[in-house]
């Protein structure tokens, strides 16, 4: 039964109905808002989990409120304790054949 009511619906929209007219603008609107709604959380989820460049990591600790309000000493001790230390691809290997 209502399998064929649906059917008479469909059966009395004509070319010129208003109501599907603006029935298929409104669905319309709504897919294209929920596509930029989509592109925007793209382009975030893409800016969050970029991997950044471990020579920019002093720029970035330099930036926050807790350096700028440290004293001359503590903002040497925070530059210095951002910078990774660096690994000599050589050693490192010598040191893993070693430990096999």
């Amino acid at each position: 039964m209502v399998f064929q009511e649906s059917l008479l619906w469909a059966a009395d929209v004509s070319v010129g109905d208003t109501s599907a007219s603006a029935t298929v603008v409104v669905i319309s609107v709504v897919l294209i808002a929920l596509s930029a709604a989509l592109a925007v959380l793209a382009i975030w989820l893409w800016r969050v989990t970029a991997v950044d460049n471990s020579s920019l990591m002093v720029l970035e600790r330099m930036s926050s409120r807790r350096y700028r309000e440290a004293d001359s000493s503590q903002k040497e001790s925070l530059r210095t304790g951002t910078v990774p230390a660096v690994v000599d691809d050589d050693h490192q290997a010598e040191e893993v054949r070693s430990e096999e």
